[in-house]
């Protein structure tokens, strides 16, 4: 039976900074982190973030538009003083990015994360994610774009809309890791297209 992807995905306009932010072509990652659980939702796994900040290093090697910071050097200074100090995600990103040398840190959180229960032909859970990214301007300290997807997999049948996951997927049930791969390209591509737009 072929199946494909349904379900909300939402991507946020980006929000227009007081100005323009300056050329970006150093982008540093702060490591995605997990929300809290809410009441009535189970929790997200410890390892979900890292799920996502590993699919963001995969696009980020894959372009060729902006040089990116190092995995390892990023984790060098994670615990530095100015980084712990840091009262808000956005803050601990601009502390990153000044420490490390970038004119742009990704930054942002996984709220859902649940894995597919069966297997790819024949899941009885489909996989289902959400989360959300942002990238701050390390040189003003506005964020210059925001973005969100959340998305679970249904069957082809239940929503044609959304064919163009069904063309990447193909006719099987995606893992959680797969579906998020899916997100972060969106979303990448997103962001590439606000950051190239203000300047």
């Amino acid at each position: 039976m072929l199946l494909a992807l349904a379900g909300g995905c939402a991507t946020k306009e980006p929000e227009t900074p007081e100005t323009a932010p300056a050329s970006m072509q150093m982008l540093a990652v702060l490591p995605i982190e997990t929300a809290a659980a809410t009441a009535g939702d189970a929790p997200v796994p410890s390892d979900a973030g890292m799920v996502v900040t590993s699919q963001l290093y995969r696009v980020l090697a894959d372009q060729t538009e902006f040089r990116f910071v190092p995995d390892l050097t990023v984790a060098d200074v994670l615990e530095t003083p100015e980084l712990r100090r840091a009262n808000s995600l956005a803050d601990r990103a601009v502390a990153l990015g000044k420490e490390v040398g970038a004119d742009g840190v990704i930054f942002g959180r996984v709220l859902r994360f649940h894995k597919r229960v069966g297997t790819e032909y024949g899941a009885t859970e489909p996989a289902s994610v959400s989360f959300d990214l942002a990238l701050v301007s390390v040189a003003s300290g506005n964020v210059v774009w925001k973005g969100s997807f959340d998305k679970t997999q249904e069957p082809l049948s239940s929503n044609l809309l959304n064919w163009w996951m069904f063309w990447s997927a193909g006719p099987r049930w995606m893992s959680a890791a797969e579906l998020t791969g899916l997100g972060v390209d969106r979303l990448f591509a997103d962001m590439m297209t606000a950051v190239n737009t203000e300047e």
